[in-house]
Parts: structure tokens; C-alpha cells; sequence
């Protein structure tokens, strides 16, 4: 583990499944993050971006590093590697990689699949020519045989573009106790995919041109503040959008309103019982309700103290009540 070695300023191995809309779906970034990182790496701005501050699991994923690969390698029956990569991989302008490891491999050899080793050309053997490369992962997730493309197969395919082999390999240790070791080829459909992922993405960096947003937050990061002195914007060229938004936060609003009318039925069914289920026609729970007791526990009085102004876009919007049929 020799740290952090490519520039922001252009696209790395570690945000190849950014760049192709595959990043982790809790708390990966977007595409929208990923050009603000850039544009601000490349002095053009001070955009507002996701943070990742770390956290305990990816400290132990580069602790561990070392010892998953140096398994890895044994298992493979590979004699010489290295994994304290210090050099820097590119391709072109438009790629540069890190690498967690280098498998040297003078001599062809053949290896075979089996529970440790998963070939990812679906078949039972694979011939390995020439130096690979290796990409270290430690996940809490249950195993998979495939892993997801923001574990990894994105990044390895930019990183085997960039360094010129023709195999690597992504060994995940499991929940601490299963490695796994997934061999993949050179893929030269997916790695066209990256580069005119990266072309379509290097062209929007002019204007800036943002990709749709993710979600909410994703929106509210990319237009950061609004100014409050523009005019309104008309809808009518996305009228059919905004008119379905429209009619589902009436529907919304209606069916929250009538399943609170419902509630004292249910509750007078239920009395002083705090669970309730109900069961289809088969026999099949169709689901529950609990009606909990709370108990509050004393709270001293407390002096709140002061908290800095801060200016933040909401990450929804708002329709005004009287559009909402509350004056019919």
C-alpha cells in the first residue's frame, strides 16, 4: 500500500464505475460529483462534492492489503510480484492508474478454475501470458461469484488498459474469513465503453455541461444555491414530467390523508394490543402493524447553544398548499 498517486485532475481507476453510472448505489458518487472533482482538481471551479471522509473498513482494506495479495499470488502459483507499485499508468490524456499490484509471469502458464479461483471467461481453464496485474479488495458483503461493478471489475478493465496486459485479477476477502480470487481477460468491448464514456465526459467539463441528475441530493449539489432573482422557469417543454410530479404528490397527499382517517379503526380493533397482522387467503402474512408505547424519560432543562448560519439547497421541492387542492 503505497497511497494515493494519481491526480484528480483526470480520470482514475478508482472512479471508472463513476464514470460509467455503476457506482455503489448507498454511497457512491455520481457522475455530476465526479466532473465537480475534476473541475475543481483542474483549478476551473469550487464546486460542491460529495464527501468521503474514510471509514474503518477501508482502513483495514489497505492494513490488509499486503497479505490478501501475497495469498492471492500464492494461490495462483505465481513466484515473483510487486506491491509497492510506486509508477503511475495512463492512457493518453484520458486515464491514469494506480495499481495495487504487478504479477510477473515470464512463462505462459494455465490455471484452472475451481471454489478460490473464478474464471470470468466462463471456463474451466485460462491461459495467462505475459505480466498481470492484481486489484486488492475487503468487503463485509456475503460472497458473490460475480463481483458488482463497483467492486472492481470497472476500475481492474481501466487498469489492464492502461498498464497493456491481458489478464488481472480482483481478490476479495469476504467477511474476513473467504478470498476469493476473480481472473478476468482483457475486455476490448467494456474497455471501448470507458474510453467513449471518458470522451462524452472530458466534452462536458466545457460549459460545465451536467449529466441528469442521480436523485435529490445529487441536484442539489450540482446547481448549488439558487439565485432568488430569476425570473420563473416555465415547464412547458417537460410538461409531461412535470405534470405526472404534479398528480403523484396530490395522490401522495390524499392517501396520506385517508389512511390517517383509517387509523382509529384499527387502532379501536386493537386496543391495548401493541401487534396486529393480517394474512392472505392462503395463509400468507400480507404484513403488520405495531402500535408501540413510548416511554420518555425525564430531560433537564438545557440551554441550546449556538450553531453557525449555513446556506444549503433543500434536496426536494416544494409545491405551495393552495396548488394542492387545499381550497377545494
Amino acid at each position: 500500500m503505497v497511497g494515493k498517486l494519481t491526480s484528480d485532475a483526470k480520470l482514475s481507476g478508482s472512479k471508472a464505475p463513476v464514470l460509467m453510472g455503476e457506482a455503489h448505489p448507498s454511497f457512491g458518487d455520481s457522475r455530476n460529483d465526479l466532473m465537480a472533482q475534476v473541475l475543481n482538481a483542474q483549478g476551473k471551479g469550487n464546486y460542491q462534492t460529495s464527501q468521503f471522509t474514510g471509514s474503518e473498513p477501508a482502513d483495514w482494506g489497505n492494513e490488509l492489503e499486503s497479505t490478501i495479495i501475497r495469498k492471492a499470488v500464492e494461490r495462483l502459483g505465481i513466484d515473483k510480484y510487486d506491491d509497492e507499485v510506486t509508477e503511475v499508468y495512463s492512457y493518453g490524456d484520458m486515464f491514469s492508474v494506480s495499481l495495487d499490484g504487478i504479477l510477473f509471469n515470464p512463462d505462459p502458464k494455465i490455471i484452472s478454475s475451481s471454489p478460490g479461483i473464478i474464471l470470468m471467461n466462463g471456463q474451466d481453464r485460462m491461459g495467462l501470458v505475459g505480466n498481470g496485474i492484481i486489484e486488492s479488495k475487503l468487503t463485509s458483503a456475503p460472497y458473490t461469484e460475480n463481483p458488482p461493478p463497483y467492486r472492481g471489475p470497472w476500475q481492474l478493465q481501466m487498469q489492464m488498459l492502461c498498464f497493456g496486459c491481458d489478464w488481472g485479477v480482483i481478490a476479495t476477502l469476504y467477511q474476513g474469513t473467504r478470498l476469493v480470487l476473480n481472473v478476468y481477460e482483457a475486455n476490448k468491448e467494456q474497455q471501448s465503453a470507458l474510453i467513449e464514456a471518458a470522451e462524452d465526459f472530458y466534452s462536458r467539463l466545457d460549459g460545465p455541461d451536467w449529466y441528469p441528475a442521480m436523485d435529490g441530493a445529487d441536484a442539489s449539489r450540482t446547481y448549488g444555491n439558487g439565485e432568488d432573482d430569476l425570473p420563473p422557469v416555465d415547464l412547458e417543454p417537460i410538461a409531461d414530467t412535470a405534470l405526472e410530479y404534479y398528480e403523484a404528490r396530490r395522490a401522495e397527499k390524499a392517501a396520506g390523508a385517508y389512511a390517517k382517517s383509517l387509523e382509529p379503526a384499527l387502532m379501536d380493533y386493537m386496543a391495548k394490543h401493541e401487534n396486529a397482522f393480517l394474512n392472505d387467503e392462503s395463509g400468507e402474512r400480507m404484513f403488520e402493524v405495531k402500535w408501540p408505547t413510548r416511554t420518555t424519560k425525564p430531560q433537564p432543562e438545557k440551554i441550546i447553544p449556538a450553531k453557525p448560519g449555513k446556506v444549503e439547497r433543500q434536496k426536494s421541492l416544494t409545491i405551495n398548499a393552495k396548488w394542492m387542492g387545499d381550497d377545494e
